[in-house]
């Protein structure tokens, strides 16, 4: 699945709480008397060698985020002392190539490290206590064995968060590879258990390796998701992802990313008041049963979280029912002058998954001209003009509050420049830009600006630029990286001379004339 950032950006700015508070660099960098640990190129790798279970934060003294997350994390560092579990930090403006090497794109970047050679995000919440809690629960077994029916009782009994069993019968000679790898990468948000329980392999009249998901709403009375197929890594994952979803659940701060990571288009329901509330849920329980393992149904409070709907291309009128497909970024919506009704819903996720829904594409206005050499894209051209298979096309993708897309303008305008003044690279390579929020592209932006290149001939495989933002570094990417090899630098360097060879000429005929004159 590929989604843009500013999805990410967008939701959360919504549906999550902004705090903002005054703070010194030094807020991002822990005390040299605390228990974080300051690392550098020369003993990272050693480091981590050393010790089996690493949290790792990539950071920059100016970032924001890591000047509210500095003392929180010194706390938690503190906590996990007497655990052997160490934090680290590392300064990605004193550690750049380090930093790069890891693939670092935005700060702060907080991994988990066990060894050198295996790394995963860091998911959880950015406070002490629960830093601490995620790290002791990644130090415990993955899975939990030997399970009874009592247990299992107890366990169901008081259900948090999502509780994956794996039953094995007596006689099964299986390998837990594959489960204990999935429970590894998952454990942060799951509960994982085992057992070859009599009393529990009969409940589920498990002849062969089965495993059952329990929700997070769970009830009694309720019948828990159960698969014994053949188990490969792929279809189990999968199976764990679409049935731990509540099957009409609020998404929220805490849930998003829970959601972003089923892989599965959501379906929202904005309520506007309590009753509105409970008279949709009961219909998109109902619904999201149907479609279950298709599309996933979510409820948005409007009242705390309404402005969501322009996320969604969709105006704030409420109640409001509306599609976003995650794999390509579109939305689906009904229309909005008309009632909201159960009929009218049914009909487009009807049409939703036949493929025939119409979306709705959030687009700036086509440039009726081109005022600049950087050519402006909108939602409406971007595929034509970045699908150009004879042009090398580099396309910045940026926001308009974005202030390192500010600064980077100027040089990109120049480099546009360099290849609309010539003739021959004018046909080969273009230099465009679109604002990113305002458009909706299907593009994996992971931060602002992002720029790739879609080569000529090989628009499948686009190229992410990841250097010095310069104008010299920008112009040897397009040559090494682009199909067409336009030099960039040598018609700068020639423009430069034939603008010099014509100053010359013109003093030259200035001196003849002032000479004529005496």
């Amino acid at each position: 699945m590929r989604f843009s950032i500013k999805t990410i950006a967008a939701l959360l700015a919504t549906i999550t709480p902004i705090v903002t508070a005054a703070a010194s660099n030094a807020d991002a960098v822990a005390p040299t008397d605390s228990d974080v640990v300051k690392l550098g190129a020369e003993n990272f790798e050693s480091f981590l060698e050393e010790n089996p279970l690493v949290l790792v934060e990539f950071f920059a003294p100016w970032c924001g985020h890591c000047k509210a997350l500095g003392p929180e994390y010194v706390e938690a560092a503190s906590q996990l002392k007497d655990k052997n579990i160490p934090l680290v930090q590392i300064d990605c403006t004193e550690e750049e190539e380090l930093c790069q090497g890891q693939g670092i794109r935005g700060y702060p970047t907080i991994k988990i490290f066990r060894g050198a050679d295996d790394a995963k995000p860091y998911e959880g919440a950015r406070k002490a206590d629960a830093i601490s809690s995620y790290m002791i629960k990644q130090s415990l077994p993955a899975v939990q064995v030997g399970v009874d029916s009592k247990a299992l009782e107890t366990i169901i009994a008081d259900v948090k968060e999502p509780v994956i069993l794996q039953v094995l019968p007596k006689d099964e000679k299986t390998s837990n590879e594959t489960y204990i790898k999935i429970a590894d990468a998952k454990r942060e948000k799951f509960t994982f258990l085992s057992t070859d329980n009599k009393e529990v392999v009969k409940k589920f009249s498990a002849t062969k390796p089965t495993y059952v998901v329990y929700r997070s709403d769970f009830k009694e009375g309720d019948e828990p998701a159960v698969f014994s197929d053949d188990i490969t890594a792929e279809n189990l994952e999968a199976f764990i992802s679409t049935e731990s979803m509540p099957l009409f659940g609020e998404i929220n701060g805490e849930t998003f990313q829970d959601y972003m990571n089923a892989k599965q288009p959501l379906a929202y329901l904005f309520y506007s008041t309590p009753e509105e509330q409970k008279e949709w849920t009961s219909k998109m329980t109902k619904l999201a049963k149907e479609y279950r393992g298709k599309v996933n149904f979510v409820g948005l409070d409007a009242s705390r979280f309404g402005k969501h709907a322009e996320n969604l291309n969709q105006e704030e009128v409420f109640p409001l029912f509306a599609i976003h497909d995650l794999t390509d970024n579109k939305k689906f919506g009904l229309d909005q002058t008309k009632d909201l009704t159960l009929e009218n819903i049914e009909e487009l996720l009807k049409d939703f998954e036949a493929g025939n829904a119409t979306p709705k594409i959030k687009s700036e206005e086509i440039p009726e001209t081109q005022e600049n050499a950087v050519f402006k894209l909108v939602a409406y051209t971007h595929d034509e003009i970045i699908n150009d298979d004879a042009k090398d096309v580099l396309v910045m993708y940026h926001a308009t509050w974005c202030g390192h897309c500010k600064r980077l303008a100027p040089v990109y305008e120049e480099l546009a420049a360099i290849y609309q003044n010539d003739e021959n690279a004018s046909g080969k390579v273009v230099i465009a830009n679109i604002e990113a929020t305002q458009n909706d592209v299907n593009v994996d932006i992971q931060g602002f600006p992002t720029l790739i290149l879609y080569p000529a001939g090989d628009k499948s495989n686009p190229i992410h630029f990841e250097q010095s933002r310069d104008l010299e570094t920008l112009a040897e990417f397009i040559k090494d990286k682009g199909t067409n090899k336009i030099d960039g630098l040598a018609l700068k360097k020639a423009l430069e001379e034939s603008e010099e060879a014509e100053d010359n000429e013109e003093e030259e005929e200035k001196e003849d004339v002032s000479h004529d004159e005496l």
